[in-house]
């Protein structure tokens, strides 16, 4: 049964009303959503040679005394749970190992001879960079590194760390020199 003429515009108007009233609550937005910050678009940044969102083109690992990133005497965890960081060696500035004129020096990666049993780092190489990482308060994560085994894309899957470095030296305190990494941090939260 229809309703007769003055009452059907009636109904007919308070359903325009009622849809119209509705229509802000179904609009989709005009504007995207932000894309989802995540660990494979740092990676993909990172492959791709973009700029990275914490660089430092010559950071230096001192023969008598090693370094960190971030610097200083206690620094904060840099890197994230899905962040992405690429150490590159430079190959040109060596680290000399005695305090003779004649002594050796080396390159990041040492003599190539693998270091025994009574070295700060049995088993690396001697006389090379080190890498540790390290979570401000925890303490040391994961094993110990050859500094130059991060020259790839690598991401880090673990709690928050700082960067710290070694010589691997039975008595670093006779070197003098330097090496120097390019480090290239691409955060997952901002990708």
């Amino acid at each position: 049964m229809f309703p007769s003429g003055s009452s059907r515009h009636t109904a007919a108007r308070a359903l325009a009303c009622a849809t119209l009233a509705l229509l802000p609550l179904l609009a989709v937005p005009a504007t995207p959503q932000a894309a989802h910050a995540d660990t494979a678009g740092a990676l993909a940044a990172c492959r791709r040679g973009e700029a990275a969102d914490v660089s430092t083109s010559d950071f230096r690992v001192y023969g008598n005394g090693g370094g960190g990133i971030p610097g200083g005497a206690n620094p904060p965890n840099l890197l994230q749970n899905g962040d992405v960081f690429l150490l590159l060696p430079s190959h040109y500035y060596r680290v000399k190992f005695d305090s003779w004129p004649w002594g050796p020096s080396y390159l990041e990666d040492g003599n190539g001879v693998t270091a025994p049993s009574g070295w700060p780092y049995p088993g690396s190489l001697e006389y090379s960079a080190i890498l540790r990482f390290n979570n401000n308060p925890g303490g040391w994560v994961g094993p110990v590194h050859q500094a130059t085994a991060f020259a790839g894309c690598t991401v880090w899957s673990g709690p928050p760390v700082r960067l710290l470095f070694g010589v691997n030296d039975p008595n670093p305190g006779d070197n003098s020199g330097y090496w120097s990494f390019g480090f290239y941090l691409y955060q997952a939260s901002a990708h």
